[in-house]
């Protein structure tokens, strides 16, 4: 469980300190090859999600960007992701 709870904390350290495009205007996830995928806030396991899109527009939606994936407690591989909202300028 401490594991469990190491990881959902980093997940939520790592969109903290990352600013991106939270407060830019439009509706999408940064264009090219960024790596941020269009995500439902309603997906399992997670919570920082939903925290992201509660301060952002809360629409249901943020994009997520896969970053590595780590063990939880019981040895199972648990993919860690940096959340924004899907605000986004549209240039």
């Amino acid at each position: 469980m401490k594991k469990l709870i190491t990881c959902l904390a980093a997940a939520m350290i790592v969109c903290a300190v990352t600013p991106a495009a939270a407060s830019a205007s439009g509706s999408s996830c940064p264009r090219g090859n960024s790596g941020f995928l269009l995500w439902d806030v309603t997906t399992e396991p997670y919570g920082t999600d939903n925290l992201v899109d509660a301060h952002g527009n809360a629409d249901g939606w943020v994009c997520a960007l896969p970053l590595k994936v780590v063990l939880d407690e019981n040895g199972n591989p648990f993919q860690l992701y940096n959340f924004i909202d899907n605000r986004v300028a549209d240039k």
